[in-house]
């Protein structure tokens, strides 16, 4: 399965989509700081989703490569909020967004630790921390 064919790939396309909106309208001084910075963590979402889709064997690290800049991204996207960069209705637009994709992904980790063998599993943990 071609990885833009993965909800999860298609759900990010829709808050890429949708951030890209947002950033658009950012007054000047942040729209090229905070703005392009989340335009470009979002953007990089997808090479996560297509390694992680693409080298089964180092998926786990793909994914939690992927967790990193997720976490960045919602960062960025509070401090957006607090800075009234997006309204109250465009921040609980996008944590509907990143809420589901966030399970997704949990879900598409834990699947791929129920199929490595037990030894392997160890190994990865012990290398993510």
């Amino acid at each position: 399965m071609l990885a833009s064919e993965l909800k999860v790939y298609r759900d990010t396309y829709q808050l890429v989509n949708t951030i890209v909106d947002y950033q658009s309208k950012f007054p000047r001084l942040y729209k090229y700081t905070i703005g392009q910075k989340m335009v470009n963590v979002a953007l990089e979402l997808f090479e996560y989703i297509q390694l992680a889709n693409m080298f089964k064997d180092n998926r786990s690290r793909h994914l939690n490569g992927f967790v990193v800049k997720f976490e960045l991204l919602k960062v960025l996207i509070r401090l957006s909020a607090e800075r009234k960069l997006i309204t109250l209705g465009q921040q609980a637009n996008i944590a509907g967004m990143t809420s589901s994709i966030g399970k997704q992904i949990t879900a598409w980790k834990s699947a791929t630790q129920v199929q490595l063998p037990v030894g392997q599993r160890e190994s990865h943990s012990s290398r993510m921390m």
